[in-house]
């Protein structure tokens, strides 16, 4: 049989050879003494009434059937069983989903077909039996090891087996593939993986599946037990599942079964997710207390250290000692024989006191054990962690994501602790500075690494150090969501770098131009727009000189400021700046990429991203439309070569692909783009919540935004619901971070509950966005006071459509007085949102009587529009239009007939030549100002002028109704409802009749779908006006249509 060696190489005695060992490309001889080791397949094979709750719950105890594995499992065993001889793929999903228990079921299939397959420890040195039929490893928190991992990567795709003979390798990762990528690369083992993304294990989509796996576990506990397996209705069940997204992993559904059992009198359906486990972690408390004090321990003694086992992957003999100090106040007891007392509790394992699992149950025990002394917890996990601090880092991450995302546990951070063990503390933080300063390890706790840097850089003994810290601080604490610390970091950094390379050009100079480069985008997102484009500006001379020594080096940093310096200098309002800055840097990267397409293509296409956003700001739609599906192009071809690397690229150049089509008039094409974006994000935030979740909840706002604009309220409205549910949860774990996105989210979702007919519940949203953004401009008033005017113009909407007059016209009052301050310094960027605002405040001013005021408003905001056309026409000659569609009524309700009519005719003028450009974006606005003119026309006696308008809008509306019956029925059937009654008063109130029996028919079914919204107002006016039109037939004359 041959075997395959895993661990360090050893010498070999020639006398003592019993087979091949395969390493690498090596052929090496097992010897005698050293006999192979089969894969591991630990299933628990005694439960009985007497198991731990806790251990029902992990794999190994295959409580239940596998539930919704089916097409994952038949795919797993056809690449197992398939042809290639060595393959390796990565099993990934969030905690609790079940990788484990899936990967044990495949081994258990194919050891049925004669493998050796199961799970392997890459901390051990071991040989392993290739059989005939193949070899399958598992890997378990690969993330715990990753050095070893990258070995076995490398030592993998040198392996050549002979005689056909198969080895595979599954590796278990919460983390997609994308956060494996540069390992694969490194190793040189991307031949091992297939060039097609394997999907995560998703969560059980199925109602009935769940229910299935949460009765039969029941049902086997119960039996165990010897009691009654409870009686749950399937409905009662389903409306508990969809509840809470963690009803859906089949741990909590696990945990509900077995918390059934343990208190049927209590229930289930009335418990969260969360509520079932800290039950469970309660219940296991108390009994590991007991045995804890059977055994001649503390009441406290064994629950503390089963928490902190969970940080260190169980506590051996060395650490047990060390936590028996009686410093810590652990209330161990006697060091001597503690270990004999632990043994009495039958705990330990050869020695050591192991972890609790699963992970999520671990984390909660944790945080519930810790917070019962939360002075002491820093100290403790500090012990705990001693001599493995790197590796129980990586541990702690994920505990933390468990107890702090998963599970909404905020009363008491473990964050904060493991904070407070480190800040000032520099002899504990060295040991942890490769730690901090790795990108896929300390970023997982940003805050964490933060504290590390900073400490770290507080001590530094040269300028060098301490700027390689300051720097390293920065971007921890800016991903932390300290902002105030996150600048102060890399104002430091690029102070030190500057005397640096003072000193030494030649060496500090690239550092220096990097750390401008990150100060710009700190002090952008400080508000602080003049310091950032000063930064920006100052990081590109300094390469643009190191390019002209050394192009080959730098000429790929000179175009990532110069795509950088385009961003800062849209955001100041000079859009021409921003073109020449982005054209040469998209520029610089086509060269670039030409003479090594494979480096820098995904340059190129960031580039061309960017480069599509300056151009749409232009007024170029054509162009931006372009400059996008280039990027989109880019991108999906490198996403299909590495998709791991590049699916979160495509899905954010698909988001802008939808907007730039929507600007286009191609509703459907946006539509499908932003649907595929949300497809992509959902399925790395699956596999790489942390990471990715964010991203999700952006797109979902975007696909909100299309779904309204294509009629579906319904779809629309539940898009921005998951949005908010994301970021509400990302807030809560990250506050700093993620406000500015949940105001926005709520912005949203106020404007969806709007659409329909929730006027109480868009108030409530939009009040708590305006609520968040005040309290952001509070702090940083240039970054986030656009924002709170722009929520302060939709609070007033919102209050006015309640009635609210007077907190209607304070809020859009506020609004414009804001966005006058912000325009006064950056006209550029800022004069389009007080136009917008003074428009509503127009609207405002004219439902409050002031019609002097609202015409003044108006009138100002239409000087505004005819600026902003002069310098970008393809931009700003919508908002023109509309602005004169508003001034319109405000000349007809002061009575100038005349300047209504002339203000209405110009609107039109301007969507005809909008619509002979793009004809699908604005035939619904012309539509409109068309029926705004009929109305206008009928006021000066033009009957026939004004029933030839209402025509041309239902022949436009007619058609768009067609097409999008959900987004136009009701447009059309109000214009037909004004035909009819220019009709009627025409003197034929029978055609009239007829045609406003086809407009109540198409309202009529949105009006009864919600009461409360505007179709439903319109239905009543039809009703109204339908017996006044036969009350005229049957008087045989007609009267004045509104008498």
């Amino acid at each position: 049989m041959s075997l395959l060696q895993l661990g360090p190489r050893r010498s070999v005695d020639a006398e003592t050879i019993v087979g091949n060992v395969y390493l690498g490309d090596l052929t090496i001889q097992q010897f005698a003494g050293h006999p192979p080791s089969e894969p591991e397949l630990p299933w628990l094979t005694d439960i009985d009434a007497d198991t731990r709750d806790v251990d029902l719950l992990r794999w190994h105890a295959r409580l239940t059937p596998i539930v919704g594995r089916g097409e994952e499992m038949e795919e797993t065993l056809a690449w197992a069983t398939g042809a290639g001889a060595v393959k390796a793929r990565f099993v990934t999903g969030a905690g609790g989903i079940g990788k484990s228990r899936f990967a044990a079921e495949v081994a258990e299939r194919l050891r049925e077909q004669g493998w050796k397959a199961g799970f392997i420890d890459l901390r051990r040195d071991v040989v392993l039996p290739v059989s005939e039929a193949g070899l399958l490893l598992i890997i378990d928190y690969p993330e715990e090891n990753r050095n070893a991992v990258r070995r076995l990567l490398e030592d993998l795709g040198r392996l050549r087996p002979g005689n056909g003979q198969k080895i595979r390798v599954l590796l278990l990762s919460r983390r997609g593939e994308g956060g494996w990528a540069d390992d694969v690369v490194q190793s040189d083992a991307s031949g091992l993986f297939s060039r097609t993304e394997v999907p995560s294990l998703r969560d059980i989509q199925s109602a009935g599946d769940a229910f299935d796996l949460f009765s039969a576990a029941v049902r086997r506990l119960a039996q165990l037990r010897g009691g009654e397996a409870a009686s749950i209705e399937p409905s009662a069940f389903e409306a508990w599942f969809i509840r809470n997204d963690l009803h859906r992993l089949p741990l909590f559904l696990t945990a509900a079964a077995v918390q059934t059992v343990n208190a049927p009198e209590t229930p289930i359906l009335s418990l969260s997710g969360r509520e079932v486990v800290d039950a469970l972690v309660t219940r296991e408390r108390r009994r590991a207390a007991k045995e804890g004090t059977d055994a001649g321990l503390s009441e406290n003694a064994l629950p503390r250290l089963y928490a902190l086992a969970a940080i260190r992957d169980g506590l051996d003999a060395s650490t047990l000692r060390r936590l028996a100090d009686p410093a810590l106040y652990l209330g161990l007891g006697r060091v001597e024989d503690l270990t004999d007392r632990l043994a009495r509790t039958g705990r330990l394992e050869k020695g050591t006191l192991p972890k609790l699992q699963p992970d999520i149950v671990a984390a909660a025990f944790l945080v519930q054990e810790l917070a019962r002394s939360p002075q002491d917890a820093p100290e403790w996990l500090w012990a705990a962690m001693k001599e493995q601090e790197t590796d129980s880092m990586d541990r702690a991450a994920r505990l933390v994501h468990d107890a702090e995302v998963v599970l909404g546990i905020h009363d008491h951070r473990l964050t904060a602790w493991l904070t407070t063990m480190l800040d000032g503390r520099p002899d504990r933080c060295a040991s942890l500075d490769g730690w901090a300063s790795d990108r896929d390890r300390g970023f997982a706790m940003p805050a964490v690494a933060g504290v590390v840097a900073m400490t770290l850089a507080s001590v530094a003994g040269n300028d060098t150090e301490k700027a390689r810290c300051l720097m390293n601080g920065s971007t921890c604490l800016w991903m932390a969501g300290n902002r105030e610390g996150t600048l102060f970091a890399i104002q430091e950094a690029v102070n030190h770098y500057r005397k640096l390379a003072d000193a030494d050009p030649g060496h500090f100079l690239p550092d220096l131009a990097k750390s401008l480069n990150n100060l710009s985008s700190r002090l952008s997102e400080a508000g602080d727009r003049t310091g950032a484009l000063a930064a920006i500006r100052e990081a590109v001379g300094h390469f643009r000189t190191l390019a002209v020594s050394a192009p080959e080096r730098f000429f790929p940093d000179l175009a990532t400021s110069l795509n950088n310096l385009s961003l800062h200098l849209s955001e100041a309002g000079d859009r021409a700046g921003a073109l020449a800055a982005i054209r040469e840097a998209v520029g610089h990267f086509q060269t670039l990429a030409q003479s090594a397409s494979g480096r820098f293509l995904p340059d190129l296409a960031m580039s061309l991203h960017n480069l599509s956003k300056i151009l749409s700001e232009a007024g170029d739609g054509a162009g931006a439309l372009v400059a996008i599906r280039e990027a989109v192009s880019i991108r999906r071809k490198l996403a299909q070569s590495a998709p791991w690397r590049f699916l979160p690229d495509l899905a954010m150049s698909l988001s802008s692909l939808s907007v730039h089509l929507l600007e286009a008039s191609d509703g459907a094409e946006a539509l499908a783009a932003i649907r595929e974006a949300v497809s992509i994000r959902r399925k790395l935030a699956d596999a790489d919540p942390g990471r990715f979740l964010p991203d999700l909840a952006n797109s979902l706002n975007n696909l909100s935004n299309r779904l309204s604009e294509s009629g579906d309220v319904p779809g629309a409205l539940a898009a921005i619901r998951e949005a908010v549910g994301h970021f509400q949860t990302l807030a809560q774990s990250t506050s700093g971070r993620f406000l500015p996105d949940l105001a926005m989210s709520l912005h949203t979702l106020s404007n969806r509950l709007s659409e329909a007919g929730d006027g109480v519940g868009a108030l409530a949203a939009i009040r708590e966005a305006v609520s968040i953004r005040r309290t952001l401009a509070e702090s940083a008033s240039e970054r986030y006071l656009a924002d709170l005017a722009s929520s302060l113009n939709n609070l007033s909407t919102e209050l006015s459509e309640t009635g609210d007059g007077a907190g209607a016209l304070a809020a859009i009052q506020e609004a414009v007085g804001h966005f006058r301050t912000l325009a006064e310094s950056a006209p550029g960027r800022y004069l389009p949102d007080l136009a917008k605002s003074l428009n509503t405040l127009s609207n405002i001013l004219s439902e409050a009587g002031d019609g002097a005021g609202a015409l003044a408003a108006i009138r100002e905001a239409m000087d505004h529009h005819r600026t902003l056309v002069k310098f970008a026409p393809g931009r700003f000659l919508p908002d023109l239009a509309d602005s004169l569609n508003n001034l319109s009524r405000r000349f007809s309700e002061a009575g100038d007939g005349a300047g209504a009519l002339a203000a209405i005719r110009e609107a039109v003028d301007h969507y005809r030549t909008l619509v002979e450009f793009a004809t699908g974006r604005f035939l619904p606005d012309l539509a409109m100002s068309l029926s705004n003119l009929s109305t206008e026309l009928s006021e000066t006696g033009d009957g026939a002028g004004a029933l030839a308008a209402i025509r041309e809008a239902v022949t436009i509306r007619r058609g768009l109704a067609q097409s999008e019956p959900q987004r136009y029925a009701h447009l059309l059937a109000n214009s037909l409802s004004i035909m009819a009654g220019l009709i009627a008063v025409s003197g034929t109130p029978e055609e009239a009749i007829s045609i406003l029996g086809e407009a109540i028919h198409l309202i009529e079914p949105l009006a009864k779908n919600n009461p409360k919204a505007l179709p439903a107002r319109w239905h009543r006016r039809m009703l109204a006006d339908m017996a006044k039109f036969q009350r005229m037939v049957t008087d045989g004359e007609a009267r004045p249509w509104g008498d």
